[in-house]
This record gives structure tokens, C-alpha cells and sequence, in this order.
């Protein structure tokens, strides 16, 4: 809400006694004391603020096709992290409580177009909410619980998103239509949510649930999630069960983390559940103010037979040239033990290895 504040300037009258000029003053600047004080409270009360990443790269990818070509290409996302922008903003309401709304848009830098094909102006995030001593209660679309506390235990941290394979496997990255708590407590985080499946006749089809409990210590940090969503597959609802628990070391420079998550699709009939399976490790270390190194290896499976494997490990340095801008490359290798086509290798070959150079600018 726009606060105005109107102060009489107009000079005294020349007919005024000298008397009654000096009342006019003393009266105007005693005003003015009042009024600068109000101001600047209500200034201080709210606040929005713009935020954003610009991110772009070269990548080179071998084993590209069926064929083995190799490919040199600049993609559409960021690479190091995703481009977006947004606006955040909050209000002080009193006693404690506090007001606060996120809309975040993705785009593709290369094109300049909206980094999904639905259209969605905010598609990665807007939602509105609360905060007091009592906790966060927000509304909207927002992230799960999952990707929450996997973005602690991830050795990347979310980076390079378009390339390790962690994004697909966080139970949904976002939930649209959620209604998300969270409680820190000392060194105790609660989430719990709720996303409405908005289907007529059924509170259950196309929703979703959760709870997150994450402890953090001095140099440790652990947790896990749980998700139950229901995902439509071949015409029907079912049921996706979705588990994670991961730890998180530090010490001085040296951070490791590691992980392990189970998702589980529940079939009818004779048709055998989808399970599927992420095992992850890695560590960061930085080498100076400006350096840093990270690596990881990443695991997936997927069942019956569990013959369906990828194997991926990454090394990546990161050069800041200032606090917000800095310089990146990463090389990574991944490994199929399934030579046929099937979920997780859609292309069909053995193995890739890729290379990414780029920059990024966060503001």
C-alpha cells in the first residue's frame, strides 16, 4: 500500500507579524520532525526486491546419437544453474508477523523464451505467505519438501541441473496448488505439505503429501523426506510412494554430502511396481577465496531386474571473479550397464562423456 505524506511548504505571509511568522515556522518544522520519523517506518515496513540469474555455456557431448557423433551446442538453459528472474517482498505487519510473496519466471537465455512449453509466466515459483514465531505457512507453487532438503544433501547443490540426474528424482521438483509449514525450532526444521490435486469428486487423484524433518548441527547436517503423490499412468491414478535421507559434513573448507532415495510407483494388476533408486556422494572444497572444486558420482537403477543402471561422475571448478559473477567448468562421465534403449538411456549407447565451460552472473 503507497503511504503519502503531504507538508505545508507555502512561506509565511508577508502581512504576518513577526510574531505570528515565527509561530508558522516553529510550527512547520515541528511538523516536519513528526512526519520524517513516520516515513521512514513506513519504509522500512516493506520492502520488494528483484532477483535473478543470467547463465550461459558451451557443452560438448560425445555419443550424441545412435551413430556416435559427437555434439558441440550452447542449449537453452542455464547450465551451471538455471536462468530465472524474480520478485520477492515483504511487509512487517506487528507482533511479530510478517507477510512475504515469491514469483519467479524461467527463461531461456540463448532464445529469450519462457523455459517451458506450457506458457507459465512464474513456473518456478509464486506463492504468497506468513511468517512468525510460530512458523511459515505458504500458499502457492512453490518447492517440495524433498527438493528442500536435497538441495543440502546434493554435493552440487542443484547445479548443473540439466546434467545430473536429481532433479526428476526429488518426488516432483514443485508442487502448484501447495500449501507448505515449516517449523525451525533450535538446531530442528519441520515441513509438512499439502498440494490439492483440484479433481472434481476426489480429494485424493492428482494430489500430493509430505513431511521433512532436518537436523543441523555444527559441522553436521541430516534428514529425510517423505512424499505420497498421485501421478496419472496409462489412463489411471496411482499411487507414487517417494523416500529420501541424506548428511551433510563440514569442516573448515571441506563440505561432503551424500544421500539415497527410493520412488515407488504402485502398479495394479499383474504389472510390477516401478521402483526406482538414486545413490549419491561427493564432496566441496575450497581451495582459496576465489577457487573452488567439486565432485560427485550418482547412481540410478531401475527395477525389476535392476539390469536398467546409470553411472554418473562429475568434477567441477568454479572461478569467482566477484561475489556474483564467476566462471565455471565441469566434465562428466556417464556410464550405462543396459546397452538396449530403455528409461535411462533413451538414446542407446554405453557411454558419454561431456565437457562445459560458461558464465555466471547472479543479481
Amino acid at each position: 500500500m503507497n503511504r503519502h505524506f503531504f507538508i505545508n511548504t507555502n512561506t509565511p505571509d508577508i502581512h504576518d507579524s513577526g510574531e505570528t511568522i515565527m509561530k508558522k515556522i516553529l510550527t512547520r518544522c515541528t511538523l516536519l520532525g513528526l512526519t520524517l520519523p513516520l516515513m521512514h517506518a513506513a519504509c522500512a515496513q516493506s520492502s520488494i526486491t528483484i532477483y535473478g540469474t543470467a547463465d550461459g555455456g558451451v557443452r560438448y557431448l560425445n555419443n550424441a546419437n545412435t551413430a556416435g557423433a559427437s555434439k558441440l551446442y550452447m542449449g537453452t538453459n542455464g547450465w551451471n544453474s538455471s536462468n530465472k528472474l524474480g520478485f520477492t517482498g515483504q511487509e512487517d505487519l506487528g507482533g511479530g508477523l510478517q507477510a512475504h510473496f515469491v514469483l519467479e519466471s524461467g527463461f531461456n537465455l540463448a532464445t529469450g523464451a519462457l523455459d517451458n512449453s506450457n506458457g507459465l509466466l512464474f513456473n518456478r515459483q509464486s506463492f504468497v505467505g506468513l511468517k512468525g514465531a510460530w512458523g511459515n505457512v505458504d500458499l502457492g507453487r512453490q518447492y517440495t519438501i524433498s527438493h528442500d532438503l536435497l538441495l543440502d544433501y546434493d554435493p552440487f547443490g542443484f547445479n548443473y541441473t540439466p546434467l545430473i540426474p536429481l532433479t526428476l528424482a526429488s518426488s516432483g521438483t514443485r508442487f502448484s496448488n501447495d500449501i507448505k509449514y515449516t517449523l525451525q525450532s533450535g538446531s530442528l526444521k519441520l515441513l509438512v505439505e499439502n498440494a490439492f490435486g483440484e479433481n472434481a469428486g476426489s480429494v485424493h487423484d492428482g494430489a500430493a503429501r509430505g513431511v521433512g524433518l532436518q537436523y543441523y548441527g555444527d559441522h553436521v547436517t541430516a534428514g529425510g523426506s517423505y512424499n505420497r503423490r498421485s501421478v496419472l499412468v496409462s489412463g489411471a491414478y496411482r499411487n507414487e510412494d517417494y523416500y529420501l535421507a541424506g548428511v551433510v559434513f563440514k569442516l573448515d573448507r571441506l563440505r561432503l554430502s551424500g544421500g539415497y532415495m527410493i520412488d515407488t510407483i504402485a502398479m495394479r494388476g499383474s504389472a510390477a511396481d516401478t521402483v526406482t533408486r538414486n545413490l549419491f556422494a561427493g564432496g566441496r572444497y575450497r581451495l582459496s577465496e576465489r577457487i573452488s572444486l567439486t565432485g560427485g558420482f550418482y547412481r540410478t537403477t531401475v527395477s525389476p531386474d535392476k539390469t536398467d543402471r546409470r553411472d554418473m561422475s562429475i568434477v567441477g571448478v568454479d572461478y569467482f571473479l566477484s561475489k556474483r559473477t564467476k566462471l565455471y567448468a565441469e566434465v562428466d562421465y556417464t556410464r550405462y550397464r543396459a546397452a538396449v534403449v530403455s528409461s535411462l538411456n533413451t538414446i542407446g549407447v554405453t557411454q558419454q562423456t561431456g565437457m562445459t565451460v560458461g558464465i555466471n552472473h547472479r543479481f
